[in-house]
C-alpha cells in the first residue's frame, strides 16, 4: 500500500508584533532542519499595539518550550513577575480581593480544598480562601521566589508569569525567529491574490515584489487582512455580553516597590490596570464609549495614576469577539486578527500562543484536511468561549449599583454555559471541570469567593472528616504559609539577584 506525503514546503506571516514573532518562534523552532521556509512581512509604518504587558503561567512554559533562557529574557524584556492579580472596588466599592496563579490549599482526606474551607466557612471561619494560597501570601508581602522541585515546602504549589515591555518581547522573539532561518520583509501588502478555490496563491508587496507561498498566517491585528478581508469567514460579535470597547493607555515611570501581582481597578465606567516593569509602570483605562467618553477616560486615568507620566495618553479601539473560523482553506488567523477579548486576565498572549502551538500540533501537509480544521476550530472555539465566560463572570455578580454602566450588568444576559456554571456552584458549591477551560477550578473559586457568589450548602462527603481537626489543619496552614513567606527575599531583590548573577 502507498502513501503519499507531500509536506507543505513555506509559510508566510503576515504582520509582526507579538502575535507575528510568536508565531514565527513557535512554526521556525517547530519546522528546523526541515527545509521548511518561513517568511515574516511586516509593514514599517503600521504600529503594534504593544500593550499587552502581562501575561499568565502559560507563557513561562512557552519560553521553556522554545528553549529561551528565562534570565535572558528577563534582562532583556525589562520584565517582572506575576503570582497573581488584585482585584480593587470589583465587588462593592471599598472591597478587594485576588485571583492567584498556583494551587489554593491542597486535598484533605482525598477530598477538595474548597469543600472543607466551605464547610468552615458556613460555620463562622475567619480565614479568606486565598490566605490558603502560597502566591497570595507571598503578593501581600511584595516577596517573590521560584520552587525548586528538589526542595519542596509549602510555598511549592504556587505559579508565575511575567510582565514585561512587549515590543521589547517582539524584538527578543524576532531576533530568536530570524536566528533559525525565518526571513523578514519590511513592506505593506498591497493586495492579496487567491486560487480559483479561493486558497490565498500570493501577496503583491508595495516593494512590487511578489509573494508565494503554501500557507499563510494572518497575524495583522484587527485589520484582518487575509481572514476577513480576503477570506471573509465571518465574525461573532460578543459585545452584548461584553460591551467595553476601548482603552484609554499611558506609561509611567517604575513603581518605588515593584509588585509581584497586576491590579485591577473597578471604577465608575470600566476599570484601571496597573502594571510594574523594571524600567516603569503600564496603564490602562478600559471603557465603553456608549458610557464614558475618550477625554473623560483620559481625565480618570491621569487623575488615577501614582507615578510621574512618561508618554501622552492614547485612545486604542477594540471589537470583542472571535473570527467564526480561525483556521480556513490554507490561512490561519493569530492574535487580533483572530478575535479579541479585553485584557482583564492577561489572556491575550496566551490565546496567540495558544493558536500558533495547537497549529504545529495539526501541521497539515498538502491535502489541507477539512477534519483537521474542524478539529483545530473546535479546539479554539472552546478556548474562547471558556474564557469569555470567566471575564463575564467579574462584571456579572458585582453588587456595585452607583452608575449606569454598573446597573446594566444586573439585566444584561449572560451565556447559557456561564449560567449554568454558576447555578451549579451556588447549590453546593461544585465546579465540572471542563478540560478545554483555560481557568483551573481554583481560579473560578477565587473570583467567584472574591465576587460574593455563596453557595447554599457543601458536598456532604467532607462530613466524614473530622471537623476540629480540619479546623486546626486550617489555622496551622495558614500560619505556616505567612510565616515562611517572611524569610523571602523580596520580589526587587529577587529581580536584583537575577540580574547580577552570571
Amino acid at each position: 500500500m502507498s502513501t503519499e506525503h507531500r509536506p507543505l514546503k513555506s509559510y508566510v506571516i503576515v504582520g509582526g508584533g507579538t502575535a507575528g514573532w510568536i508565531s514565527a518562534a513557535v512554526l521556525s523552532h517547530t519546522l528546523q532542519n526541515t527545509g521548511v521556509s518561513i517568511t515574516l512581512v511586516e509593514s514599517p509604518d503600521i504600529p503594534t499595539v504593544g500593550v499587552g504587558e502581562a501575561t499568565i503561567p502559560s507563557f513561562v512554559d512557552l519560553l521553556s518550550f522554545l528553549n529561551i533562557s528565562k534570565q535572558d529574557f528577563i534582562t532583556k524584556t525589562n520584565a517582572t513577575f506575576k503570582l497573581a492579580i488584585k482585584f480593587v472596588d470589583w465587588h462593592q466599592q471599598g472591597q478587594d480581593y485576588w485571583h492567584p496563579f498556583g494551587k489554593i490549599g491542597s486535598k484533605i482526606d482525598g477530598k477538595e480544598f474548597y469543600q472543607h474551607w466551605l464547610k468552615s466557612n458556613i460555620h463562622g471561619g475567619k480565614f479568606a480562601l486565598t490566605d490558603f494560597s502560597p502566591a497570595i501570601a507571598m503578593a501581600k508581602e511584595n516577596r517573590f521566589f521560584i520552587p525548586d522541585p528538589k526542595n519542596p515546602n509549602n510555598l511549592s504549589s504556587s505559579a508565575y508569569a511575567l510582565h514585561f515591555d512587549a515590543g521589547l518581547a517582539a524584538k527578543f522573539l524576532a531576533e530568536y525567529a530570524q536566528a533559525k532561518g525565518v526571513k523578514l520583509i519590511k513592506a505593506h501588502v498591497h493586495d492579496v491574490e487567491q486560487h480559483e478555490d479561493g486558497r490565498i496563491k500570493s501577496l503583491n508587496l508595495n516593494n512590487v515584489q511578489q509573494i508565494t507561498s503554501d500557507f499563510f498566517i494572518d497575524c495583522s491585528g484587527q485589520r484582518s487582512l487575509l481572514m476577513q478581508k480576503t477570506l471573509r469567514v465571518g465574525f461573532d460579535d460578543w459585545q452584548h455580553y461584553l460591551p467595553v470597547n476601548s482603552a484609554a493607555v499611558m506609561q509611567t515611570e517604575k513603581m518605588s516597590i515593584l509588585a509581584p501581582y497586576t491590579e485591577s481597578t473597578a471604577h465608575e465606567n470600566g476599570w484601571r490596570w496597573r502594571i510594574p516593569l523594571q524600567n516603569r509602570t503600564g496603564n490602562g483605562f478600559v471603557f465603553s464609549q456608549d458610557f464614558c467618553s475618550d477625554q473623560q477616560a483620559i481625565d480618570l486615568l491621569t487623575s488615577t495614576v501614582t507615578e510621574k507620566p512618561i508618554n501622552d495618553p492614547k485612545i486604542m479601539r477594540f471589537t470583542t469577539g472571535k473570527s467564526k473560523r480561525f483556521w480556513y482553506k490554507n490561512c490561519l488567523s493569530v492574535g487580533l486578527s483572530s478575535g479579541f477579548l479585553e485584557p482583564l486576565e492577561s489572556t491575550g498572549i496566551h490565546l496567540i500562543m495558544k493558536g500558533i502551538l495547537n497549529f504545529v500540533q495539526m501541521l497539515p501537509d498538502h491535502n489541507l484536511a477539512d477534519v483537521t480544521q474542524n478539529e483545530y476550530n473546535r479546539l479554539m472555539d472552546a478556548e474562547y468561549d471558556s474564557i469569555r465566560d470567566f471575564i463575564v463572570l467579574h462584571y456579572c455578580v458585582s453588587k456595585r449599583n452607583d452608575s449606569a454602566f454598573w446597573k446594566m450588568w444586573q439585566h444584561t444576559a449572560i451565556p447559557d454555559s456561564l449560567q449554568n456554571k454558576l447555578a451549579l456552584f451556588k447549590s453546593q458549591g461544585r465546579l465540572m471541570r471542563n478540560d478545554l477551560d483555560l481557568f483551573a477550578s481554583d481560579s473560578w473559586y477565587a473570583v467567584l469567593e472574591g465576587m460574593g457568589v455563596t453557595p447554599n450548602s457543601y458536598d456532604p462527603t467532607v462530613d466524614a472528616s473530622n471537623f476540629k481537626l480540619i479546623q486546626k489543619i486550617l489555622t496551622e496552614s495558614e500560619t505556616a504559609l505567612r510565616n515562611n513567606v517572611q524569610q523571602l527575599m523580596t520580589h526587587d531583590e529577587y529581580i536584583t539577584r537575577l540580574l547580577t548573577s552570571t
